[in-house]
């Protein structure tokens, strides 16, 4: 088999290994999609997470089950199945990576490592359950509802994610924020009502147009109930903080690499509600995300920019590092 690992800062490397011995609770999968997540990019950059030996990234994927230990019934030989990182890591420093042409997934549980993929749905799109779920569990921890008018900062792959989701609960204001033009307009094609490119217009000016605007205590604030944090800017989350409304939810699924000083006064005084996402223990979410799917197709085109085969691991790893140029990076592999 071959495996995406990480031998050392900015040092993955494609390896070849003899693919594993199953266990009577285990399972094989051979894997038909997996996607390029920003934070598989960090770890490469930083060398791993300090475990010992190579690294194994790799964790929004599907793919076939190939081996069946005979401890399980839930599942068989020829299944479709799409993985959930959560229970042993997989991809983010446990021992298991699903940037592979196989993947062993040991103590395997129903609904929980593994969820069967609802008829019709391809396998890159069941690779988008995982990046959905957590923009759902960060919609879910801030209670939003489709009365809300909401604000994705940020339309990357889990800002689009969130957009997607927004759209399919209904949501009937969504407007994001970028400073990249073709990701605006990517937003737009999964369901967002309007754009905001902070590099041609003012932020507090553009999103009181859309969802109004007040004063309270001789200060601006605009109409917004629910940010949604997909950017992991420290400026822009200030900005938003400065010109939130009385009981504003704002939900962080961004990943921040320093710390950020925030005005606490300005939390207090307007009773903010923030929130923090990391999408652990998220079986549920992870199952609706794939259910949404069977429901209503997403548009793939706006969601996966570039497809690649794991030959070409290196070239999809730089493209999925060019904001510019990518949204979702999928790697595909034959049956």
């Amino acid at each position: 088999m071959k495996i995406a690992r990480i031998h050392g800062a900015a040092n993955v490397q494609l390896d070849e290994l003899p693919t594993p011995a199953i266990g009577p609770n285990d399972l094989l999968v051979k894997v038909r999609a997996c996607g390029i997540c920003g934070s598989d990019l960090g770890y490469i950059a930083m060398g791993g997470l300090g475990g010992e030996g190579p690294m194994p990234i790799g964790h929004e994927f599907a793919g076939d089950i190939i081996a069946v230990g005979s401890n399980i019934s839930e599942f068989s030989v020829g299944d479709a199945v799409a993985g959930n990182p959560d229970q042993r890591g997989i991809g983010n420093g446990g021992p298991e990576g699903a940037m592979a042409t196989i993947i062993h997934i040991p103590d395997a549980n129903p609904n929980m490592a593994l969820h069967k993929i609802p008829p019709h749905i391809s396998y890159e799109e069941a690779a988008l359950a995982e990046p959905l779920s957590v923009a759902l569990h960060g919609m879910n921890l801030v209670h939003v509802t489709d009365k809300d008018q909401v604000v994705v900062l940020g339309a990357g792959p889990i800002g689009l994610c969130a957009v997607a989701m927004l759209a399919h609960r209904g949501v009937q204001s969504i407007v994001v924020v970028d400073r990249v033009a073709s990701r605006l307009q990517r937003a737009l094609a999964l369901g967002a009502h309007a754009i905001v490119n902070t590099a041609e217009s003012d932020l507090s000016d553009s999103l009181a147009q859309h969802h109004g605007a007040g004063e309270r205590y001789g200060k601006k604030f605009v109409g917004t109930d629910v940010f949604i944090d997909a950017a992991g800017a420290g400026a822009l989350l200030n900005q938003i903080i400065d010109i939130a409304k009385f009981g504003t939810r704002i939900s962080i699924i961004a990943l921040y690499k320093n710390a950020v000083p925030i005005n606490l006064y300005q939390v207090m005084a307007n009773e903010l509600k923030i929130s923090g996402s990391i999408a652990d223990q998220r079986a549920d979410e992870f199952q609706q995300a794939l259910d949404m799917m069977a429901a209503k197709p997403i548009n793939r085109d706006a969601m996966i920019s570039h497809r690649f085969s794991i030959e070409d691991l290196h070239p999809a790893l730089s493209m999925a590092a060019d904001a510019d140029q990518s949204a979702k990076v999928m790697i595909l592999l034959p049956a």
